[in-house]
């Protein structure tokens, strides 16, 4: 759905789990964005206490948006 956001300059596909300031300056971001509270992409257990984007918070680039709308909380376990 992002990709296709006429707001939207570039998406990162195959980004790693932690955002790197390196990632940040090479790819010269600006904006990191991401949804609040969706089960979509939830991490694993052992992966759940790693703050993935410290960086992009410490900078101020980071905005998280959370959806209110039920269709964004449908995941493809909940369709079958």
């Amino acid at each position: 759905m992002c990709l296709a956001c006429k707001h939207v300059d570039d998406v990162v596909i195959g980004a790693p789990f932690i955002l790197t300031e390196d990632l940040i300056k090479s790819l010269n971001i600006k904006k990191v964005v991401s949804i609040k509270n969706s089960k979509e992409d939830t991490a694993l257990k052992r992966h759940q206490d790693i703050d993935q984007l410290k960086v992009a918070r410490d900078q101020g680039i980071l905005e998280e948006v959370e959806i209110e709308d039920e269709f964004y909380n449908v995941t493809t376990e909940e369709i079958s």
